[in-house]
């Protein structure tokens, strides 16, 4: 049955209306009606077109607008006297609607013509739907779609690094008057500002996995680059600030180094007293040992932390001469060894029992710290309630991405996110981005030791393999965010492995059989990138 069908829609048992709105501004007259026409073509009917035009000089603005006002009662118009800037217009818009849900259509760009019929039934299938958004790509000055935008779900520390919902985002009327409309003190983020204040106040935020919407690249327009309009990001980091202050997050704003304009990151102040275990698992050679050591004694405050050497028993050097040479600054250094089928997952769960901090750090002795930043950048999150597990960016020794947070659906299974691919802002920036995964690498993760106790520890059956990811997810279960953070960086002195290699029976199978579910619909990693690789791919 066809999506326009007569008897497609009226399967929908809830059909609202759906207000668009659309501040216009001297706005190029053919590409006014292109927009103008996306709407006229809408599967969906029950639609109504509240249109502000902000004083334009052009006066052929105001006959086309009267001329599609003719074209259909849905269209309603209102001029204003003097320009007010978008945010006033937006407002005037919303106070013109009549909708259920009101979405703000941009006076270049289109929608899909699908777009408001699959809005419609997300609403069917979440009816407590406060906000829904979709996947985006823009045109080009020769009219073609380029540059798709395919989005996570709802990603509260991603939002909290950049605007990434974007365009088309669709809100309940109710809640956008609750909130007093947008603000004009964010004028050119006001989008990003609403979208800060609506997330305060519900998680009912929901994606469609499709590209509905087309922003259109021109001059002027933030599509063609960051710079055509730079005082939108200095009102976007100074609409987040203002989010924290209202989340009471101790903390500062900034811009994002490394990153695109517009990229922002939240520093937060660790606010909650934090000891720390730092367990090393040991393969055994002393040289090895030594050098992660080193690091973590280099780069780990020497206050309120331990650390807890997994190894096995059959290790062949002298543990109390190695012992002396570290006994620094009073810092306890236990020697737990293993000698069970656990592997890695096992010697850590014995390195635990033994453990007395309130959060746990495990690593094994072929990594290194890259930043100073390592530790403290995992505790600023490691402290929030909300977060069970956090993880940091590792690159292998040739300075290839090894991890940049875990996705599942690669190989019916899961992949490292920007795998070996060189440092660089990954896909659409997200390797240098503050975001929420489904998992993260176990080296290089804290977690708090109530959670660990809670959940049982690392299962020992996955010996070998996606011990971690199996206890994010069981955290993910309970409610729980993962977080990776890109500024907290190591590297793994270990080989590039190839992509065959990735796979390891018969704990995958395991992995499969316990967790298909989420493997088959992984909130963070889109439903268009490609299952055969495990990068952000298309398919």
């Amino acid at each position: 049955m066809k999506k326009n069908d007569p008897k497609y829609l009226n399967m929908l048992q809830y059909r609202p209306v759906m207000s668009v709105l659309m501040p216009v501004y001297n706005t190029e007259p053919e590409i006014l009606e292109k927009a103008l026409n996306s709407v006229l073509r809408q599967a969906y009917k029950k639609w109504e077109l509240c249109i502000v035009d902000d004083a334009s000089d052009n006066v052929n603005i105001r006959l086309i607008l009267e001329k599609y006002a003719k074209k259909s009662r849905s269209i309603r118009i209102m001029f204003s006297d003097k320009n007010e800037g978008i945010a006033a217009t937006i407002n005037k818009a919303a106070g013109m609607a009549n909708g259920e849900y009101i979405g703000v259509l941009d006076h270049d760009d289109e929608l899909d013509p699908f777009l408001l019929l699959e809005y419609v039934r997300t609403l069917n299938t979440h009816p407590d739907a406060d906000c829904v958004y979709c996947d985006e790509d823009k045109i080009d000055e020769q009219g073609n779609c380029c540059d798709p935008w395919f989005k996570s779900d709802w990603n509260p520390d991603l939002s909290l690094s950049f605007n990434y919902v974007m365009h088309f985002a669709m809100y309940r009327r109710s809640l956008f008057e609750s909130l007093g409309g947008v603000r004009k003190a964010y004028e050119g983020s006001q989008d990003y500002d609403l979208l800060l204040r609506v997330a305060e106040k519900t998680d009912k935020i929901y994606h469609i996995p499709k590209i509905l919407y087309h922003w259109r690249m021109g001059p002027g327009s933030i599509a063609s680059g960051p710079e055509a309009k730079p005082g939108v990001f200095v009102s976007g980091l100074s609409a987040l600030k203002d989010a924290l202050n209202r989340r009471n997050i101790s903390g500062v704003a900034e811009d994002a180094p490394d990153a695109w304009k517009g990229v922002y990151r939240v520093r937060r102040n660790i606010v909650r007293p934090l000891s720390c275990s730092v367990l090393v698992f040991s393969h055994g050679e002393e040289d090895v040992l030594s050098r992660i050591l080193d690091t973590v004694f280099s780069y780990v405050p020497r206050r309120n932390f331990e650390i807890l050497i997994c190894i096995n028993s059959s290790a062949n050097f002298s543990r109390k001469a190695f012992l002396r040479r570290y006994n620094k600054g009073g810092i306890i250094i236990k020697w737990v060894e293993s000698d069970g089928p656990g592997g890695v997952p096992g010697a850590f769960n014995a390195g635990v029992r033994h453990a007395s901090g309130n959060v746990l750090f495990f690593l094994d002795d072929t990594m290194q710290f890259i930043s100073p930043e390592s530790y403290i950048s995992l505790t600023e999150h490691i402290q929030r309630d909300e977060v069970g597990a956090v993880g940091g960016k590792i690159c292998y020794a040739n300075g290839l991405i090894e991890h940049g947070g875990v996705i599942l659906g690669p190989f019916d299974l899961l992949g490292y996110a920007h795998r070996a691919t060189a440092d660089g802002p990954g896909y659409a920036g997200l390797n240098n981005m503050i975001c929420n995964y489904s998992a993260v690498m176990g080296l290089g993760m804290m977690t708090r030791m109530e959670l660990f106790e809670d959940l049982g520890g690392f299962d020992e059956e996955f010996g070998r393999a996606y011990w971690d990811a199996d206890y994010c997810l069981r955290l993910r279960e309970r409610g729980y965010l993962i977080t990776y953070t890109p500024y907290s960086k190591f590297r793994h002195l270990v080989r590039v492995k190839a992509i065959h290699e990735m796979v390891v029976e018969p704990e995958a199978t395991h992995f499969r059989n316990r967790w298909q579910y989420m493997i088959d619909a992984d909130p963070y990693f889109n439903l268009n990138f490609s299952r055969s690789v495990e990068n952000f791919s298309c398919q």
